[in-house]
């Protein structure tokens, strides 16, 4: 008898400390989720930021731009897929496993340890850089905007970016019109599952739309031009921007989220969605490259 209690209560222990070990494990998953960005590196403020976006199952790392990637958790230890890269018909990447050490993780603020040189030399800005943590912190939802519709307009550029017009009801109806190096190119509709749809209105309610400017611009000239329209009850918004350079970095995230939106939705071909495109697609021009230097010969 005694020893049939005593293997119970082994038994019993093991249970508990599986299930405390998932309970951590699930409440670090929950606590990471969101949009998350560096305020600075190696001590020094940065211009130009590091991204880093969790969702369910996948994340961005670097920056709010291209396919998403795995990620999972394994104690206190963040693991992330490299991403993919699909370009003129050739995939790249998704071989690497970068990680990272969770050191801490508040409601505003996320510490990460890379553990591994190949994840260090994503963030590292020379090779001499040791690049101990990165510091983040969160972006917060701070707005209730009463969201009646949405566009987005992404154009094309010198390679191969690419190039397609959305717009999202109220309701979550999606019509979307791929052009150019789009996996899905024509016209499409469907309806944005729930998760989705929370997803983008969380991120527009992120942004300040009354303080963005009319428009954004790098100054290079090989670059994509991205558009959003916000559509309220009491006005219409709109914002462009021309490379990611300048502009908010919550804005940044909201482009990145509505351009790879298509390719997680079920959407059938329809051409008869050409009439319902409320707004007109966005033309905006590059700016005209800086006038170059007078040579010192010259002066």
């Amino acid at each position: 008898m005694k020893k049939s209690i005593f293997i119970l209560f082994i038994i019993i222990e093991i249970l508990g400390c599986t299930s405390n070990k998932t309970s951590i494990k699930k409440t670090l998953k929950e606590k990471i989720k969101g949009n998350w960005k560096t305020e600075h590196l190696k001590d020094k403020w940065d211009d130009t930021p590091f991204i880093f976006t969790f969702q369910d199952s996948v994340c961005s790392y670097s920056q709010a731009w291209g396919a998403y990637s795995p990620y999972w958790i394994n104690g206190d230890t963040l693991n992330i897929k490299e991403q993919i890269i699909k370009k003129k018909g050739y995939i790249f990447g998704g071989k690497a496993i970068y990680q990272f050490v969770i050191d801490t993780i508040t409601p505003k603020k996320l510490v990460l340890k890379p553990i591994t040189n190949d994840t260090k030399d994503i963030y590292r800005k020379d090779k001499n850089d040791s690049l101990n943590k990165i510091l983040l912190t969160k972006v917060k939802e701070q707005f209730n905007w009463r969201i009646e519709r949405i566009a987005f307009y992404s154009s094309e550029c010198y390679g191969s970016c690419p190039s397609m017009y959305l717009e999202i009801d109220s309701l979550g109806n999606l019509y979307f019109k791929g052009k150019y190096y789009t996996e899905k190119e024509g016209l499409f509709s469907g309806k944005l599952s729930n998760k989705n749809f929370e997803n983008i209105k969380s991120k527009i309610n992120s942004i300040d739309f009354n303080k963005l400017e009319k428009s954004y611009s790098a100054n290079w000239t090989d670059d994509q031009t991205c558009t959003i329209v916000l559509k309220t009850k009491d006005t219409i918004y709109k914002s462009e921007c021309y490379g990611f350079y300048k502009e908010p970095v919550a804005l940044r995230i909201l482009f990145h989220s509505l351009m790879e939106l298509y390719k997680n939705e079920e959407i059938k071909q329809d051409s008869t969605i050409i009439n319902e495109f409320m707004f007109k697609e966005s033309t905006f021009y590059p700016p005209r490259p800086p006038v170059p230097p007078i040579p010192f010969n010259e002066r």
